[in-house]
């Protein structure tokens, strides 16, 4: 373990390699292509990020509300909506302490009146135990229940392949927030397979899910929701899917930390991600979503993989929008920052279309290729069998450009779906893209990037994205007729 001067001293060591570095390149920068025979510092293993910070839980209990108070602080705790006679406007409350297990099922409130299940101090589920949900419907499980505790709901220390939190049968309207997980040897934290075959009811899907302000530190897969679309069947389909404020970081082998196999209408954003994927090598996706929604404000770096590699396609005959924007995705050690993709078997006649992309401002930098031949750069665009895909307002910075003869540095058409492109720009640093650092991003005053953007009025992007697009990754107000290109205004 290094002590504080010792680590002063070695940084001190590494800001001068890094100088000389940029001297060098600078010196022969007249000399060559950017980003051909470029040396790439290798990525950095902890550059402090901004954490997701989520809205206040601005969520009042009404005066009539009935308050339950359940558990012991131990043992094995089921609270079941037939036996305990809930119906809605509830709010249970568990007692702090260390849990062999809790199962809630069987509560299905109206649509008007939520039920809310909270802790009453810091509740914990050490080892391989498990919260359980079945048959669930307008209901808030929330770790925000007692002051000065942001995240009430707590699983350590897991060495069984068991889920952590297990979704069963019929669950709709429900919300999962404020929760740690940390130190979970296990395939997957959060499972749903929901095995429902999709006939265009809503009886045969699962609707309004949403997974907020949640912290993971060295766990599996944190979201594995099973379905498919093949073989003529939609199966498993969730729809209104959002999963939003949460931290993930420190999980050397989880291949996928996000996967969702038939997802309609998604909303990813504002999540951090960092550290994953360190003893890895092959075809990762961080964010791995098969369907189609919003992918936006979200932070990829010190990974391997793609950030969000999508399988896209459109519920219905009705083509939808893939909307990729406002994300920073810098430092993977492979491969680029979004792939698109669509299989032929995904298409099922009368049941399901393509979509039609859009991909930008989005800011990507240090991108390695896999294997050295593989280029990496921000879109890898195969066929999306019948859609358009618009690429605008993106920045990258050095991606070395290998095994394909082209100077094309933001994206890679791999197949029959050609890109339209414009106002993307490239760099060999992001000092000469105007980026202050690459901590936070912001731009310097005098930034090439800042008000060169591309319009994005008259797109029809600012309902179905709720006015996102009219701020950047912080929040920062952004003109919609001359925005600045990247994530960052």
């Amino acid at each position: 373990m290094h002590h504080k001067g010792e680590i002063s001293i070695m940084n001190t060591k590494l800001q001068l390699h890094f100088m000389l570095c940029v001297l060098t390149l600078a010196c022969h920068a007249c000399k060559k292509s950017p980003g051909v025979t470029e040396t790439i510092l290798p990525p950095a293993t902890e550059v402090p990020i901004p954490t997701p910070n989520p809205p206040k839980d601005t969520t009042t209990i009404p005066d009539n509300a009935t308050i339950l108070k359940l558990g012991l602080g131990s043992g094995n705790l089921s609270i079941d909506g037939k036996t305990l006679n809930i119906s809605g406007n509830t709010v249970i409350k568990i007692q702090g302490g260390s849990y062999q297990g809790i199962q809630v099922s069987n509560i299905q409130s109206e649509d008007n009146s939520i039920v809310r299940i909270e802790n009453d101090g810091l509740v914990e589920l050490v080892g391989d135990k498990q919260v359980s949900f079945s048959n669930i419907k307008n209901v808030v499980f929330s770790g925000s229940g007692t002051p000065g505790i942001e995240k009430g709901f707590v699983f350590r220390d897991k060495k069984s392949d068991v889920a952590s939190v297990q979704l069963r049968n019929d669950i709709n309207n429900f919300t999962f927030k404020n929760a740690t997980f940390k130190n979970l040897d296990t395939y997957n934290v959060i499972a749903y397979d929901p095995g429902k075959i999709y006939d265009g009811t809503d009886a045969t899907c699962s609707k309004n899910l949403k997974f907020l302000n949640i912290d993971c530190d060295n766990t599996g897969t944190l979201i594995r929701f099973k379905g498919t679309a093949s073989n003529g069947v939609l199966s498993g389909l969730l729809k209104n899917v959002e999963i939003a404020y949460v931290s993930f970081k420190n999980s050397p082998t989880v291949g996928s930390a996000f996967v969702m196999e038939n997802a309609d209408s998604y909303n990813v954003h504002n999540n951090v991600i960092q550290s994953v994927n360190q003893n890895n090598s092959n075809h990762n996706g961080v964010f791995y979503l098969q369907g189609n929604g919003k992918f936006y404000n979200n932070i990829v770096r010190d990974h391997q993989g793609n950030a969000l590699r999508t399988l896209t396609y459109s519920i219905g005959t009705t083509p939808k929008k893939m909307l990729i924007y406002n994300n920073i995705v810098i430092n993977s050690r492979q491969y680029g920052a979004f792939e698109l993709q669509t299989y032929k078997y995904n298409i099922i006649a009368g049941k399901t279309t393509f979509v039609n992309a859009e991909v930008f401002n989005n800011t990507c930098g240090n991108l390695l290729p896999k294997g050295g031949s593989f280029p990496a750069q921000i879109l890898d665009l195969y066929s999306l069998f019948g859609g358009k895909c618009e690429v605008y307002n993106n920045v990258g910075y050095k991606f070395p450009l290998v095994g394909q003869s082209h100077s094309n540095f933001i994206w890679n058409e791999l197949s029959d779906t050609k890109a339209t492109g414009f106002n993307n720009k490239y760099y060999e640093s992001y000092q000469k893209a105007g980026i202050i650092d690459d901590s936070s991003f912001k731009l310097t005053s005098n930034s090439p990037l800042k008000h060169t953007g591309g319009s994005l009025v008259g797109r029809g992007l600012e309902n179905i994205t709720n006015q996102t697009i009219a701020y950047d990754i912080y929040g920062i107000s952004r003109s919609l007729s001359i925005p600045s290109i990247g994530a960052v205004e």
